[in-house]
């Protein structure tokens, strides 16, 4: 099955699996907007959820000015402020597919 004939989440888990990529990356690399990659991935998330073979992975958004990561998230957009030193540069989250290798 071709790259075209593949339904957009299972275009992205292939473009995931073995890499880490933000969502406007994502959406750059399928042509379609951000926000629509973002809804597409609260679906890929449950999905990996059931497969014991895959693991969703999460690289945390991080505050460039005062390095706080935020850990304790689970919304998978880009938060707007830092909340210990409100600056706006944060950097977006990064996702990504893990296989496992079950015996």
């Amino acid at each position: 099955m071709t790259s075209q004939e593949q339904t957009p989440r299972r275009r992205m888990i292939a473009l995931l699996t073995g890499t880490l990529l933000s969502s406007h990356q994502l959406a750059q690399l399928l042509g379609m907007p951000v926000r629509q990659v973002e809804d597409h991935m609260t679906h890929i998330v449950k999905t990996l959820a059931r497969d014991p073979a895959r693991t969703f992975v999460l690289e945390p958004s991080t505050c460039q000015d005062c390095t706080y990561t935020f850990r304790d998230r689970t919304r998978l957009t880009r938060p707007s402020r830092c909340p210990r030193c409100r600056s706006e540069g944060i950097t977006s989250p990064r996702f990504g597919i893990r296989e496992e290798h079950i015996s």
